[in-house]
């Protein structure tokens, strides 16, 4: 039988260097305490992000901000390297410690990350250093079919299509990564350029959607002009008395209906020329755990008061459950199931989850029974390291995984699914 290498499909290697410095803006109390410059000097400050993240403590914080927990595991996850003086403090040195996980030919998509329009400052290293840095590790023979680099697009960037354009025609980048949450939305006409190039060239993008604490840190209200409601699916308001929450209405799922139906799109664009059903996008996180077991523990459909209450791609139906004399909206799994079954080159990573077995059962559902089928070969395997280790070390989360999926499941959505996402021959 031929041997095929693990591939994890969400990753990172980007350093605290790249972090904007007020990056801890709004997301923990004393956020002016925790400047990634105060971070990197100061011994006690990452004493006191890992009190933070004592379980007792955390259980007080989370009495005053419900969306606590999330905020200062990133930023324990940010020094995690740092009082590890063996370490050093580079991208190069990040990807060994991920590959020291692994089989030693396994390989890995490290998604870049531009957070200098997130209004949190700007990080010590600029988004073009962390390219050309990574770009040279790429050029190494011993990393050359090891990594395979994303580049990132935020549309706010001035020249990003030349620069995503560029960097992915020199062939040391193989994908695209999009982060809304950061403050734009997918359908962005300003990206339109760069989803053409991918749809030419048949290239994959991976875009966060999930509620997190890498967010947009600026003003609502600034953001749009003072709008309130959502550009395309005008009936709906958009959600949110804080950023954590507002960010959402950037990263929810039914964005990517919005870009992939041409008809939605041409009704904010103008244009009817432009079709982008066959992108190849992977919807990161796969919603996120919370939603899956949102989905478990709820009923699927929404009430009969729902406009279209049998079809979750409805972006007429409501959005968020922020009003109790509304209907329930649908949970973003039950969203990305049937835009998968809808769009053939659609694919979900399961990286931020591996963490929660109660979504076990369900992953191996997918994977398994009849009525999923459809969407089976294009489930991914990720961990979103170095980002996340919230339960156990990185090889222990994947062996766990590995162990209850059996061989055969682990190796379609780590080997046999990832070959086609990269278009490895």
């Amino acid at each position: 039988m031929e041997h095929k290498p693990i591939t994890n499909c969400h990753a990172h290697c980007f350093t605290l260097d790249h972090v904007p410095n007020e990056f801890a803006k709004t997301m923990v109390p004393f956020s002016s305490l925790f400047t990634v410059h105060w971070i990197k000097k100061y011994r006690v400050i990452r004493w006191l992000i890992k009190l933070l993240n004592k379980k007792w403590v955390i259980w007080i914080l989370k009495r005053f901000n419900p969306n606590i927990e999330a905020s200062v595991q990133r930023l324990l996850a940010f020094i995690r390297f740092l009082d590890d003086d063996s370490i050093p403090q580079t991208q190069q040195a990040l990807i060994d410690r991920l590959r020291s996980y692994y089989p030693t030919d396994s390989r890995f998509v490290l998604l870049t990350m531009d957070m200098e329009f997130m209004d949190a400052g700007l990080p010590d290293k600029s988004f073009e250093k962390q390219l050309t840095d990574l770009e040279d590790i790429k050029k190494k023979p011993e990393y050359k079919d090891i990594i395979y680099p994303f580049v990132f697009a935020d549309p706010r960037r001035p020249g990003v299509t030349t620069i995503v354009t560029e960097k992915l025609a020199s062939g040391n980048f193989n994908g695209i990564k999009i982060y809304p949450a950061l403050g734009y939305f997918p359908f962005d006409i300003r990206m339109k350029e760069i989803y053409e190039y991918a749809l030419k060239h048949d290239l994959p993008i991976t875009t966060h959607c999930i509620p997190g604490s890498v967010h947009f840190r600026g003003s609502k209200v600034d953001t749009f002009n003072g709008k309130t409601h959502h550009p395309i699916a005008c009936k709906q308001p958009l959600w949110g008395e804080n950023n954590y929450d507002f960010t959402q209405n950037f990263t929810h799922p039914l964005n990517f209906e919005c870009l992939m139906n041409p008809t939605l799109l041409e009704k904010i664009w103008k244009e009817d020329t432009v079709n982008f059903e066959n992108l190849k996008i992977c919807i990161g996180h796969f919603g996120g755990e919370e939603q899956w077991v949102n989905y478990l523990n709820n009923t699927w459909l929404p009430d009969s008061t729902v406009i279209n209450e049998n079809d979750p791609l409805e972006t007429k139906n409501p959005w968020f459950d922020n009003d109790p004399d509304h209907p329930k909206a649908f949970s973003w799994f039950s969203i990305i199931c049937p835009m998968m079954r809808k769009y053939k080159n659609m694919y979900a990573d399961i990286s931020y989850m591996l963490s929660d077995e109660r979504i076990m059962p369900l992953l191996k559902m997918l994977l398994t029974a009849d009525e999923y089928s459809g969407i089976s070969n294009r489930i991914l395997f990720g961990t979103d390291y170095f980002l996340v280790e919230k339960a156990g070390s990185e090889r222990e989360l994947s062996i766990r995984l590995r162990s209850y999926l059996g061989e055969d499941l682990f190796n379609k959505i780590a080997k046999d699914n990832p070959e086609k996402f990269l278009n490895i021959k």
